[in-house]
């Protein structure tokens, strides 16, 4: 025992002891505790709480996995959701931009027509097969705010009126139609009543009636909404093509040429309110 407590080794043995207890030492005085020994033990035992610690964490985020799957996948499946959706609206934002603006080319007749207030664009779904006056169905209803006899235009001229209204799309009747009356007049203040014929209707005119005998309109003219209580004054109808005498002789008849092609039109919107609408004389 003598021998090895004077050999090199128990020197060296004691040298690393004396240099582990002056770390463990200078790290217990540095942590502020007024406990050494307390302190000096959890120094020594510091890398094994690491290591227990870093385990439990691992074991609960596998177990976390393991028993949260299904809620996590749903989570998942959620957010892919919101991100489809939100894909779709950025699709769409050139169509939004395009009915804006066809909406915006509308404004420029409620710039001049404060009184009136338009739908929003309204796109033609169906069409009346058997009908020569081109009537059609559209894809905004009640729930838009359009009801029946309001009035339907584009950004060129009078269409027709809503025949009949149901929550989600509505039903038109055109210019051309046979059950239809519109007081009109032209520029210069020569009025009539469009009340229409099977046989004009068949092609794509209107008949406008009740003319005085002298008036002096003439083909070319333009034809406008005389206004009342259900249709605004100057909404363009179309263009006279040929004036001709009455059965009776006591007035003129003109043919109008609609200035919106019915037949053909995709879009429209539908005066929703104006002025005097719905006051009888």
């Amino acid at each position: 025992m003598k021998d090895f407590i004077k050999s090199v080794r128990f020197k060296v043995l004691l040298c690393v002891f004396a240099l582990l207890f002056g770390l463990m030492l200078h790290a217990a005085m540095n942590s502020g505790t007024a406990n050494v020994p307390e302190a000096i033990l959890r120094t020594v035992t510091r890398p094994f709480s690491y290591a227990a610690t870093s385990i439990s964490n691992w074991v609960s985020g596998t177990l976390d996995k393991l028993i949260n799957a299904d809620r996590y996948k749903e989570e998942n499946d959620e957010l892919r959701r919101r991100l489809s959706e939100m894909h779709e609206l950025i699709i769409n934002k050139e169509a939004l931009i395009e009915e804006n603006h066809r909406l915006y080319e509308m404004l420029g007749i409620t710039d001049e027509r404060e009184d009136l207030s338009l739908s929003l664009p309204a796109a033609v779904i169906a069409r009346d097969a058997v009908s020569v006056s081109g009537n059609f169905t559209i894809n905004r209803g009640s729930n838009h705010g359009i009801k029946a006899n309001d009035p339907v235009i584009t950004a060129i001229g009078l269409v027709g009126i809503i025949s009949e209204a149901a929550p989600t799309y509505s039903r038109v009747r055109t210019v051309l139609s046979t059950e239809i009356n519109i007081g009109v007049r032209t520029p210069a203040g020569i009025a009539g009543i469009i009340e229409n014929d099977f046989l004009y209707s068949a092609d794509r005119l209107c008949l406008m009636q009740y003319i005085e005998k002298n008036s002096g309109i003439a083909a070319g003219d333009i034809i406008v909404t005389s206004g009342g209580s259900v249709y605004p004054a100057g909404l363009i109808v179309g263009t006279v093509t040929e004036v001709f005498p009455a059965d009776n002789g006591l007035s003129f008849h003109a043919l109008i040429e609609p200035s919106e092609d019915v037949m053909r039109v995709t879009d429209v919107f539908v005066i929703t309110s104006f002025e005097g609408q719905g006051v009888l004389p």
